[in-house]
Protein backbone atom coordinates (compact mmCIF):
# COMPACT_ATOMS: atom_id res chain seq x y z
CA UNK A 1 0.00 0.00 0.00
CA UNK A 2 1.00 3.37 -1.05
CA UNK A 3 2.70 5.78 2.00
CA UNK A 4 0.40 8.96 1.96
CA UNK A 5 2.82 11.75 1.96
CA UNK A 6 2.94 15.35 3.51
CA UNK A 7 4.32 18.09 1.50
CA UNK A 8 7.42 19.76 3.71
CA UNK A 9 7.10 22.97 2.28
CA UNK A 10 11.14 23.39 1.42
CA UNK A 11 12.34 23.96 -1.32
CA UNK A 12 14.55 20.59 -2.79
CA UNK A 13 13.66 18.81 -0.12
CA UNK A 14 10.34 16.70 -0.96
CA UNK A 15 12.44 15.59 -4.11
CA UNK A 16 15.28 13.64 -1.90
CA UNK A 17 12.20 11.51 0.60
CA UNK A 18 9.51 10.25 -2.22
CA UNK A 19 7.68 13.91 -2.05
CA UNK A 20 7.39 14.18 1.59
CA UNK A 21 7.35 13.18 5.10
CA UNK A 22 4.76 9.97 6.05
CA UNK A 23 1.81 11.19 7.22
CA UNK A 24 1.49 11.26 10.66
CA UNK A 25 5.17 10.67 11.32
CA UNK A 26 7.35 12.15 14.03
CA UNK A 27 10.34 13.56 12.63
CA UNK A 28 13.35 14.74 14.45
CA UNK A 29 15.53 18.48 12.70
CA UNK A 30 18.55 18.47 14.34
CA UNK A 31 21.55 21.05 14.34
CA UNK A 32 23.29 23.39 15.63
CA UNK A 33 22.17 26.98 16.26
CA UNK A 34 21.89 28.87 13.17
CA UNK A 35 21.80 25.93 10.54
CA UNK A 36 18.01 26.93 10.41
CA UNK A 37 15.71 24.52 12.44
CA UNK A 38 13.28 26.86 12.82
CA UNK A 39 13.13 27.85 9.36
CA UNK A 40 12.55 24.65 8.15
CA UNK A 41 9.51 24.16 10.92
CA UNK A 42 7.66 27.49 9.61
CA UNK A 43 8.10 26.13 6.28
CA UNK A 44 6.25 23.12 7.08
CA UNK A 45 3.48 25.33 8.56
CA UNK A 46 3.10 27.25 5.81
CA UNK A 47 3.33 24.83 3.40
CA UNK A 48 0.26 23.43 5.21
CA UNK A 49 -1.62 26.40 5.57
CA UNK A 50 -1.83 27.07 2.27
CA UNK A 51 -3.22 23.29 1.71
CA UNK A 52 -5.99 23.96 4.37
CA UNK A 53 -4.35 21.85 6.87
CA UNK A 54 -4.08 23.74 10.08
CA UNK A 55 -0.67 23.70 12.14
CA UNK A 56 -0.01 24.61 15.80
CA UNK A 57 3.67 25.61 17.01
CA UNK A 58 4.24 25.11 20.03
CA UNK A 59 7.45 27.07 21.67
CA UNK A 60 9.30 25.75 24.91
CA UNK A 61 11.80 29.30 24.85
CA UNK A 62 10.98 31.23 21.87
CA UNK A 63 8.31 34.39 22.92
CA UNK A 64 5.44 33.99 20.06
CA UNK A 65 6.16 37.80 18.99
CA UNK A 66 9.73 36.44 17.85
CA UNK A 67 7.94 33.26 16.15
CA UNK A 68 6.20 35.83 13.80
CA UNK A 69 8.42 38.31 13.64
CA UNK A 70 10.75 35.76 11.84
CA UNK A 71 8.41 34.97 9.85
CA UNK A 72 7.69 37.99 8.50
CA UNK A 73 11.35 38.42 7.51
CA UNK A 74 11.05 35.26 5.30
CA UNK A 75 7.85 36.74 3.80
CA UNK A 76 5.42 34.13 5.81
CA UNK A 77 2.99 35.92 7.30
CA UNK A 78 1.91 34.20 10.39
CA UNK A 79 -0.33 36.60 11.76
CA UNK A 80 -2.71 35.97 8.64
CA UNK A 81 -2.60 32.56 9.17
CA UNK A 82 -3.51 33.02 12.61
CA UNK A 83 -6.52 35.10 12.23
CA UNK A 84 -7.82 32.95 9.34
CA UNK A 85 -7.59 29.89 11.71
CA UNK A 86 -4.82 27.89 9.95
CA UNK A 87 -1.93 28.34 12.82
CA UNK A 88 -1.97 28.87 16.31
CA UNK A 89 1.27 29.06 17.89
CA UNK A 90 1.42 28.28 21.78
CA UNK A 91 4.21 28.91 24.16
CA UNK A 92 4.65 25.98 26.59
CA UNK A 93 5.31 28.02 29.86
CA UNK A 94 2.02 29.76 29.53
CA UNK A 95 -0.23 27.48 28.78
CA UNK A 96 -0.88 26.47 32.10
CA UNK A 97 -1.59 30.08 33.19
CA UNK A 98 -5.32 30.12 30.76
CA UNK A 99 -7.35 31.17 33.84
CA UNK A 100 -4.92 33.81 34.88
CA UNK A 101 -4.60 35.29 31.24
CA UNK A 102 -8.40 34.78 31.00
CA UNK A 103 -8.85 36.76 34.05
CA UNK A 104 -6.42 40.01 32.71
CA UNK A 105 -8.46 40.40 29.21
CA UNK A 106 -11.60 40.70 31.66
CA UNK A 107 -10.09 42.74 33.46
CA UNK A 108 -8.31 45.13 30.50
CA UNK A 109 -12.09 44.81 28.72
CA UNK A 110 -13.21 46.33 32.08
CA UNK A 111 -11.08 49.27 31.71
CA UNK A 112 -11.51 50.02 28.39
CA UNK A 113 -15.31 50.41 29.04
CA UNK A 114 -14.47 52.40 32.22
CA UNK A 115 -12.14 54.43 29.98
CA UNK A 116 -14.92 55.45 27.36
CA UNK A 117 -17.60 56.47 30.79
CA UNK A 118 -14.53 58.27 32.02
CA UNK A 119 -14.19 60.50 28.60
CA UNK A 120 -18.40 60.90 28.62
CA UNK A 121 -18.47 62.00 31.97
CA UNK A 122 -15.59 64.91 31.86
CA UNK A 123 -17.26 66.03 28.32
CA UNK A 124 -20.29 66.72 30.60
CA UNK A 125 -18.43 68.33 33.33
CA UNK A 126 -19.37 65.70 36.05
CA UNK A 127 -17.22 64.29 38.27
CA UNK A 128 -14.84 61.08 37.70
CA UNK A 129 -13.16 59.86 41.19
CA UNK A 130 -15.34 56.92 41.66
CA UNK A 131 -14.25 55.68 37.80
CA UNK A 132 -10.75 56.56 38.62
CA UNK A 133 -10.65 54.88 42.23
CA UNK A 134 -11.66 51.60 40.32
CA UNK A 135 -9.55 51.70 37.32
CA UNK A 136 -6.28 52.19 39.72
CA UNK A 137 -7.49 49.09 41.40
CA UNK A 138 -7.99 47.33 38.11
CA UNK A 139 -4.27 48.31 37.69
CA UNK A 140 -3.54 46.63 40.61
CA UNK A 141 -4.91 43.57 39.97
CA UNK A 142 -3.39 43.50 36.72
CA UNK A 143 0.08 43.45 38.49
CA UNK A 144 -1.15 40.75 40.14
CA UNK A 145 -2.23 38.43 37.20
CA UNK A 146 1.16 39.57 35.47
CA UNK A 147 3.12 38.46 38.26
CA UNK A 148 1.56 35.34 38.92
CA UNK A 149 1.60 34.03 35.10
CA UNK A 150 5.38 35.15 35.53
CA UNK A 151 5.57 32.62 38.94
CA UNK A 152 3.60 29.90 37.54
CA UNK A 153 6.39 28.23 35.45
CA UNK A 154 7.79 27.18 39.17
CA UNK A 155 4.82 26.17 40.92
CA UNK A 156 4.16 23.09 39.54
CA UNK A 157 6.21 19.74 38.73
CA UNK A 158 7.81 19.48 35.22
CA UNK A 159 5.21 16.19 34.64
CA UNK A 160 2.39 18.37 36.21
CA UNK A 161 3.09 20.97 33.33
CA UNK A 162 3.45 18.14 30.90
CA UNK A 163 0.12 16.56 31.66
CA UNK A 164 -1.62 20.04 31.10
CA UNK A 165 0.12 20.65 28.14
CA UNK A 166 -1.10 17.06 26.53
CA UNK A 167 -4.11 17.61 27.74
CA UNK A 168 -4.52 21.09 26.02
CA UNK A 169 -3.31 19.19 22.62
CA UNK A 170 -5.51 16.10 22.69
CA UNK A 171 -8.07 19.16 23.19
CA UNK A 172 -7.35 21.62 20.73
CA UNK A 173 -6.21 19.57 17.28
CA UNK A 174 -9.39 17.38 17.13
CA UNK A 175 -11.14 21.08 17.68
CA UNK A 176 -9.44 22.73 14.60
CA UNK A 177 -8.72 19.23 12.87
CA UNK A 178 -4.94 20.12 13.39
CA UNK A 179 -3.02 18.36 11.06
CA UNK A 180 0.28 19.68 11.62
CA UNK A 181 2.50 20.20 14.69
CA UNK A 182 6.00 21.72 15.47
CA UNK A 183 7.58 21.56 19.01
CA UNK A 184 10.67 23.68 19.54
CA UNK A 185 12.91 22.54 21.08
CA UNK A 186 13.09 18.94 22.58
CA UNK A 187 16.23 20.30 23.47
CA UNK A 188 14.56 22.76 26.05
CA UNK A 189 12.56 20.37 27.27
CA UNK A 190 15.38 18.18 27.96
CA UNK A 191 17.20 20.70 29.92
CA UNK A 192 14.49 20.23 32.85
CA UNK A 193 16.10 17.15 33.82
CA UNK A 194 14.27 14.54 31.90
CA UNK A 195 15.19 11.04 32.18
CA UNK A 196 15.24 8.47 29.16
CA UNK A 197 12.07 7.02 30.86
CA UNK A 198 10.02 10.71 30.62
CA UNK A 199 11.57 11.59 27.41
CA UNK A 200 10.35 8.12 25.87
CA UNK A 201 7.07 8.88 27.03
CA UNK A 202 7.00 12.49 25.61
CA UNK A 203 7.99 11.36 21.98
CA UNK A 204 5.29 8.56 22.24
CA UNK A 205 2.73 10.93 23.16
CA UNK A 206 3.62 13.55 20.51
CA UNK A 207 3.42 10.44 18.13
CA UNK A 208 -0.47 9.42 19.97
CA UNK A 209 -1.79 12.73 18.97
CA UNK A 210 -1.92 11.56 15.13
CA UNK A 211 -0.31 14.78 13.66
CA UNK A 212 2.64 14.97 11.21
CA UNK A 213 5.21 16.27 13.79
CA UNK A 214 8.69 18.63 13.52
CA UNK A 215 10.55 18.07 16.56
CA UNK A 216 13.51 20.32 16.75
CA UNK A 217 16.45 19.45 18.59
CA UNK A 218 19.57 21.50 19.65
CA UNK A 219 20.80 19.23 22.68
CA UNK A 220 24.32 20.32 24.39
CA UNK A 221 26.59 18.00 25.05
CA UNK A 222 26.00 17.19 28.68
CA UNK A 223 22.76 15.69 26.98
CA UNK A 224 24.03 14.09 24.09
CA UNK A 225 22.73 10.51 25.12
CA UNK A 226 19.62 11.64 25.64
CA UNK A 227 19.51 13.20 21.83
CA UNK A 228 20.15 9.77 20.89
CA UNK A 229 17.69 8.21 23.04
CA UNK A 230 15.23 10.77 20.80
CA UNK A 231 16.49 9.34 17.36
CA UNK A 232 15.89 5.74 18.33
CA UNK A 233 11.96 7.07 19.17
CA UNK A 234 11.58 9.17 15.60
CA UNK A 235 10.74 7.96 12.14
CA UNK A 236 12.88 10.43 10.48
CA UNK A 237 16.11 12.04 11.41
CA UNK A 238 17.01 15.38 9.11
CA UNK A 239 20.67 16.71 10.55
CA UNK A 240 21.91 19.95 9.92
CA UNK A 241 25.51 21.11 9.62
CA UNK A 242 28.00 23.90 9.62
CA UNK A 243 30.59 22.52 7.66
CA UNK A 244 34.21 24.00 7.91
CA UNK A 245 33.91 26.60 4.65
CA UNK A 246 32.64 29.80 6.02
CA UNK A 247 28.78 30.03 5.60
CA UNK A 248 28.66 26.56 3.91
CA UNK A 249 25.92 24.41 5.04
CA UNK A 250 25.04 20.97 4.65
CA UNK A 251 22.29 18.22 5.66
CA UNK A 252 21.60 15.01 5.84
CA UNK A 253 18.47 12.62 5.63
CA UNK A 254 19.53 10.23 8.75
CA UNK A 255 16.58 8.30 8.22
CA UNK A 256 12.83 8.41 6.91
CA UNK A 257 11.30 5.32 7.56
CA UNK A 258 8.74 3.86 4.92
CA UNK A 259 10.81 6.15 2.31
CA UNK A 260 13.79 5.79 -0.02
CA UNK A 261 16.30 8.92 0.74
CA UNK A 262 19.17 10.03 -0.66
CA UNK A 263 22.46 9.36 1.34
CA UNK A 264 25.30 11.59 2.14
CA UNK A 265 25.63 15.28 2.77
CA UNK A 266 23.53 17.62 0.52
CA UNK A 267 24.62 21.43 0.63
CA UNK A 268 21.59 24.21 1.32
CA UNK A 269 21.25 28.19 1.51
CA UNK A 270 19.69 30.01 4.11
CA UNK A 271 18.10 32.96 1.91
CA UNK A 272 15.95 35.89 2.56
CA UNK A 273 12.75 33.27 1.14
CA UNK A 274 13.76 30.30 3.46
CA UNK A 275 15.95 27.20 3.32
CA UNK A 276 16.86 26.07 -0.37
CA UNK A 277 18.48 22.82 -0.78
CA UNK A 278 20.39 22.25 -3.28
CA UNK A 279 20.20 24.90 -5.63
CA UNK A 280 16.28 24.96 -5.93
Amino acid sequence: MAIERVRSGIPGLDELIQGGFPKGSCILISGSPGTGKSIMAVHFLHEGAMNDEVGIYVSFDEPRESILLSGEELGFNLRRLEYENKLIILEYFTIESNLYLDERSRIEKEMRGLEEKKKLLEREGRSTNKIENRIDVLKDRIEEVERAIRESRYKISQHEREEIFFDRLNEIIPLIKAERLVVDSLSAYMIYGVSKDALHMFIHRLRDLGTTTILISEAPEDIESLEKTAEYLVDGIVELRHMDKADSMNLRIKKIRWTKQKRGFIPYEITPRGIVIGGT
